[in-house]
């Protein structure tokens, strides 16, 4: 096994590109090729990126016109170049994302042994608190909600996979139906696939900061942001492990309310199971009372048969002694 193709797409102006390129190329596995992929972005973000290219060999520069959505189309034909023997994995990151240096050192061990998965991804909030993404794709109950519903348990930034396995898939990146996220839509071909190893590396080597809790930021700040948190924690393995710990400390707190509610949601099904099992006791004393009253009934309606047909025998000989004694002369009783 040897090196990453890292995918970095960008549409937008360069303001936060470089935070994200300078993590990349911090990187401790350094055999890497950093493919930046503009996707309609402005002239100066292709011209920006081409500033690193010119510095360091490993990044190349795509400046292409606006794919559909968001350029997914663009990333698979980035990676249909690829040579699989010198670059058998395949990792990427949002420009407005930054790793840590061990991120692709732990993505490598999680590929060791997978196809497919993924890194922890934590967010940072703008008021600073962590999220933790808490799943394991190695579980089937979370690959299924994945499958099905509008739910996804991470991001391009934390994911890897080897491009032997995105070969075999049913269709690589694309343009995702317009109620699915293309990050869904993409992680799900794999999902799809038979075969194939998934798993969850629980490592926190990197920082997300998405656009979606950000939305009344503008790109200015975002850029003033991005640049006071890879300062604060990509020059620092103390601030690192820091980091890590207050992830893994979420982590706990969140692990230990869903195992509180799992307990809480076990003693009602077994509240549950115990008045099912009353109820059924209750059922079958008054399916008992039921059927003796039943039985009585259906003695009485056999008796009641039995009076209308020996009613109707009466009536019938009532009938016949009439009809013979119709023709007689009454015989009156001497006086």
């Amino acid at each position: 096994m040897t090196g990453f193709t890292v995918l970095l797409p960008v549409h937008r102006p360069p303001v936060m590109l470089g935070t994200a390129i300078e993590s990349v190329l911090a990187q401790s596995v350094t055999d890497l090729d950093l493919v930046v992929i503009c996707d309609g972005a402005p002239p100066e973000t292709a011209a920006f990126a081409q500033e690193y290219a010119e510095r360091d060999p490993r990044v190349r520069v795509l400046d292409l016109p606006k794919g559909e959505r968001h350029g997914e189309a663009h990333r698979h034909r980035v990676l249909e170049e690829v040579d699989e023997a010198t670059r058998p994995l395949v990792a990427q990151i949002a420009d407005d994302d930054l790793w840590f240096p061990g991120h692709l050192a732990e993505l490598r061990q999680l590929l060791a042994d997978a196809d497919f998965g993924n890194l922890l991804q934590v967010r940072l909030t703008p008021e600073g608190e962590i999220a933790v993404h808490l799943g394991d794709l190695a579980d089937p109950a979370t690959r299924e909600r994945m499958r099905t519903e509008r739910f996804n348990l991470f991001g391009p930034s934390v994911a890897g996979y080897r491009l032997a396995a995105y070969r075999r898939l049913v269709h690589g990146w694309q343009p995702a139906p317009a109620d699915v996220w293309s990050d869904l839509h993409m992680w799900r071909a794999f999902l799809d696939t038979p075969g194939l190893q998934l798993a969850t590396r629980y490592a926190v080597e990197g920082v997300s900061l998405p656009d979606a809790e950000r939305t009344d930021v503008d790109l200015a700040d975002r850029a003033a942001e991005n640049r006071r948190i890879a300062a604060a924690l990509l020059g620092s393995d103390t601030a690192q492990r820091d980091f890590r710990a207050r992830a893994f400390a979420e982590l706990g707190a969140s692990l230990s309310v869903t195992t509180t509610y799992a307990r809480e949601v076990a003693t009602a099904h077994q509240g549950a199971i115990t008045q099912i099992s009353d109820l059924w006791t209750h059922l079958e004393g008054t399916r008992g009372a039921f059927d003796a009253a039943s039985a009585a009934l259906e003695r009485k309606r056999k008796a009641n048969r039995r009076l209308r047909a020996r009613n109707r025998a009466l009536a019938e000989e009532l009938a016949a002694l009439k009809v013979s004694s119709a023709g007689r002369r009454p015989r009156w009783p001497s006086r």
